[in-house]
């Protein structure tokens, strides 16, 4: 997707959240039952846990400086931008996608700054065929959590890749979204609390799995509503890896993302040998 901005523009920091609430209004706009749908419901995991399977990238921005005062704020010189957005959906579903965003404007914005842009063109390019290995490297920080009880409470603790639970936590979140995303196709049953045991008829071999850092791992604290009472922090990192994985599976993460918080751009990834290519609508 590529963006045009005739003036300069000033973009909130932490600009994950007001960039998914567009994408949100956008919807919207096309079909407001398909946007409460996706919203409020999204795939249901065993009707519990929610997820959106979408996920986009960074803003990809020429010209930008970053300015601290008189809030954090990115400054954008007038030209060209890019976007990268993927979903995963079903087929039935495409109708909703495809022309949606072209001519629209894109606001971003919080408090205290507003940016403007105009989406100029829309390319929808096709996903690759995956292998039993590839390489990839984040092009949005990747989120991952495990639950900690803290002064009494249950709080996210957010890992690093370089956590020797990460790559097994990463393949647990993978499989619920999946299952989340096919339950026409995947029976589940009540285990022990070993998630590969509560699933009949997966179409590929669960056991198929290893995940390696290929890099140092960088960092990225985000704030989440910034500025409101609702406001959070999440941390995310961006890095390289290699995966072993079914590549129905693979396939699923590329167009869905890795991890978690894909619907607020997290978790967006792009194959090292082949660049740029992400589902784009």
């Amino acid at each position: 997707m590529t963006l045009e901005n005739a003036r300069q523009q000033w973009i909130p920091i932490n600009y994950q959240y007001p960039l998914s609430a567009w994408i949100y209004k956008t919807f919207a706009a096309a079909d407001g039952e398909f946007a409460d749908w996706l919203h409020e419901h999204g795939y249901a995991f065993n009707g519990n846990r929610k997820f959106k399977l979408f996920t986009f990238s960074n803003l990809r921005l020429k010209g930008v400086k970053f300015q601290a005062r008189p809030a954090p704020v990115l400054s954008v010189s007038p030209g060209s931008q890019e976007l990268l957005l993927s979903f995963y959906m079903e087929e039935a579903a495409n109708h909703f996608i495809r022309g949606l965003f072209s001519g629209r404007d894109m606001v971003i914005a919080d408090k205290n700054h507003r940016a403007e842009f105009r989406v100029s063109s829309v390319e929808c390019l096709p996903a690759p065929e995956f292998g039993d290995t590839e390489t990839f490297q984040c092009i949005a920080p990747m989120v991952l959590s495990r639950g900690r009880m803290t002064d009494g409470k249950l709080r996210a603790e957010y890992l690093s890749p370089e956590d020797e639970d990460y790559g097994h936590l990463l393949k647990e979140n993978l499989i619920r979204k999946y299952v989340a995303a096919n339950q026409e196709k995947v029976a589940t049953v009540e285990s022990d609390g070993n998630i590969e045991n509560q699933y009949l008829d997966l179409p590929f071999d669960t056991d198929l799995w290893d995940f390696k850092l290929l890099n140092t791992p960088k960092s990225k604290l985000l704030t989440i509503k910034a500025g409101t009472p609702q406001q959070s922090k999440v941390r995310g990192f961006l890095f390289e890896f290699e995966l072993t994985a079914p590549p129905e599976l693979m396939a699923f993460g590329y167009q869905a993302g890795f991890g978690e918080k894909g619907s607020l751009g997290m978790g967006m990834v792009e194959r090292l040998q082949l660049k740029q290519e992400p589902i784009l609508y």
